[in-house]
């Protein structure tokens, strides 16, 4: 997944670790890059993983929101059903310790 906001970036993990990262990918039905990204992220995370978790859902429940052509629908006062309900979604955010992220 190269897109403009994403870069590679190699590193170096243990036989163990690499079976152990391939069998849980597998078995979540996710790409090995897509565990470590999650976990990079739940681990940067400022304050609770729960609150990032969460957070990090409300993000993709938007982005796949937007990603729906039917979703591109406009109402009579000029919104799409899109931005509606990434909206009522956003309500649903979770705040951080440091802050909203």
């Amino acid at each position: 997944m190269t897109t403009s906001n994403t870069r590679p970036f190699m590193t170096y993990i243990s036989v163990k670790d690499m079976a152990r990262l391939k069998k849980f990918a597998a078995t979540n039905n996710r790409s090995m890059t897509q565990v470590v990204r999650e976990a990079l992220s739940a681990k940067m995370s400022d304050g609770d993983p729960y609150t990032a978790g969460f957070n990090d859902a409300v993000n993709a429940s938007i982005e796949a929101i937007n990603a729906m052509r039917a979703a591109q629908m406009r109402f009579p006062s000029g919104a799409s059903f899109a931005e509606i309900t990434a909206d009522e979604l956003e309500k649903l955010r979770l705040k951080t310790n440091g802050g909203d992220k």
